[in-house]
């Protein structure tokens, strides 16, 4: 149960045109009129492509008990409703409400974001506390000022922690989804340069990133990258306890990889005057990275270390996060659900480490602003370095992939075919695709590069 009506009521401000019993029990709030179940509440987002405020009255056909709508909504006096809330911001309401669940329901709650790696680390984390508790976390890519209050209004009463992912474009925008997640632990996977189009540098990425460590609770918990460039700004931006994972002396928890092969590591992890030497079935300093922070978090938990890395052993990742599929013939790496430079170096990195004749498709990254055909060409240079066979370029943007490998002076002789859409992409790979070969397939969202795989799976 979320509350009663009235506390709704007074929670966002009174503003009632008609009213209802104050004492009816609302079990349930949606933004989508579609999904109205018994002694709901709808409110009427209005978003890029729609308007809430068009289905009101089917929600109220749906059975609704009440409706949140925009004060300037021109429609209002005609609806059809006895219990009508008006507010300055429907979106506000929305994140003042699951802000107020959160807080009936004590909750415990983790919080992520970071350039990359956000849905990673939230994916390690949630698994490792689901060896002992029972686990809400976000889905796909719910993350933001309408997907975060949804996944805290999804949580049953019997949850007992809530691992959420927070995505950003702007600045101020961290800080509103801490504001109403209030996290107990916040952790930042790094500041890399994803969404620099928007923001400009940085230096500003951190400052938006940072916006969950300055808004965090000052009895909370901050989980720091110690390997990221802004580790010592990070430092300073909370005053609570602070915990540091990575590879270096600084670090709390401290990970030394013993051996590395493209599919497990051996990792020395030391913590509080204890070593352990353990096995994890991935490979990547970044990935190592974020089990680092979600085997901290587990041990603030207290859970024992062996289940946290029993947890990270049969890790179940989201779908396009560096899904590794088998094929008859080949290896696919799913990596498609989203790219910017820094994962796209990282997700090469780890490609290089297989056996087997080794293929790159890789799209555009978008939202890098003035900066996207340098980014792209630095990724090119970059590739360059790397004993990879093959480069198959995705797009306007992709391309200067491809110029930059031709342009390198390390230029190991990779083959670069560069391509405007995914239908030719896969006409090249099915070219030069081998027996044994290993295909990382990456790009950003807006790309649909799974559609290159989909294709794949059809002639298997």
């Amino acid at each position: 149960m979320i509350g009663t009506l009235k506390e709704i009521k007074e929670l966002l401000g009174n503003q009632v045109i008609h009213d209802k019993d104050d004492s009816l029990m609302i079990e349930n709030i949606s933004t989508d009129s579609r999904n109205i179940q018994k002694n709901s509440i709808f409110i009427a987002i209005k978003g890029e492509n729609f308007d809430g405020h068009d289905f009101i009255e089917k929600a109220i056909q749906l059975g609704a008990y009440g409706v949140v709508i925009s004060k300037d909504h021109h429609n209002k006096k005609n609806i059809s409703f006895s219990s009508l809330i008006e507010v300055d911001d429907t979106i506000e309401a929305y994140g003042k409400i699951a802000r107020f669940y959160r807080e009936k329901m004590k909750f415990k709650v983790v919080s992520i974001t970071g350039s990359s790696g956000k849905t990673t680390t939230k994916d390690m984390i949630a698994q490792v506390l689901e060896s002992k508790f029972n686990v809400v976390k976000t889905f796909k890519n719910n993350n933001n000022e309408i997907g975060l209050p949804y996944t805290i209004l999804s949580a049953t009463e019997d949850t007992e922690v809530l691992v959420l992912e927070m995505g950003m474009r702007a600045l101020d925008e961290i800080k509103q989804l801490t504001e109403i997640a209030d996290p107990d632990i916040g952790i930042i996977t790094n500041i890399g340069v994803a969404h620099i189009g928007e923001l400009g540098s940085r230096e500003n990425i951190f400052q938006a990133k940072t916006e969950l460590y300055q808004n965090m609770r000052n009895d909370g918990i901050a989980i720091i990258n110690g390997e990221d460039d802004f580790f010592n700004q990070m430092l300073s931006t909370f005053s609570g306890e602070k915990r540091v994972f990575g590879f270096n002396e600084q670090a709390t928890i401290k990970g030394e990889i013993i051996r590395e092969s493209q599919d497990f590591t051996k990792l020395l992890i030391k913590r509080e005057n204890q070593e352990y030497v353990v096995d994890l079935p991935f490979t990547g300093k970044h990935l190592i990275l974020d089990a680092l922070g979600a085997i901290e978090i587990g041990l603030i938990f207290n859970i024992d270390f062996n289940d946290i890395i029993m947890s990270l052993s049969r890790l179940d990742v989201s779908p396009g996060r560096f899904e590794v599929k088998d094929f008859e013939n080949y290896t696919i790496i799913d990596d498609t659900y989203n790219a910017n430079p820094d994962s796209m170096r990282a997700s090469l990195n780890i490609l290089e480490k297989y056996n087997g004749f080794k293929i790159a498709v890789l799209g555009d990254m978008k939202e890098l602003g003035p900066h996207e055909v340098e980014q792209h060409k630095e990724v090119g240079e970059y590739c360059s370095q790397l004993m990879i066979d093959t480069i198959i370029t995705v797009g306007a943007l992709g391309r200067y992939i491809g110029e930059g490998i031709d342009s390198s002076t390390n230029n190991k002789n990779i083959k670069v075919y560069s391509v405007l859409n995914n239908l030719d992409a896969y006409d090249i790979l099915k070219k030069v695709i081998q027996t044994d070969a290993v295909v990382l397939v990456k790009g950003s969202r807006a790309m649909g590069m799974e559609k290159i795989i989909e294709l794949l799976e059809v002639d298997e």
